[in-house]
């Protein structure tokens, strides 16, 4: 019975981020990675919302909305 929420859950998730987001794969060179999550940790950030508010920033800088 669990599992039938877990997946209905799931698939909603689902759903619900396909229509709102949009995903970009980012390559960075070995071992920035780990640079980056220990970044996004000095700030409290997870490493998703620290590259976007770093992407944000730029696009202000550069008066892109």
């Amino acid at each position: 019975m669990a599992y039938k929420k877990t997946d209905k859950l799931i698939a909603y998730n689902n759903d619900y981020n396909r229509d709102n987001y949009d995903r970009i794969s980012l390559m960075v060179e070995k071992g920035k990675k780990e640079k980056i999550k220990t970044a996004a940790t000095l700030t409290g950030e997870s490493v998703n919302s620290f590259i976007n508010r770093l992407i944000q920033a730029e696009l202000d800088r550069m008066g892109i909305e």
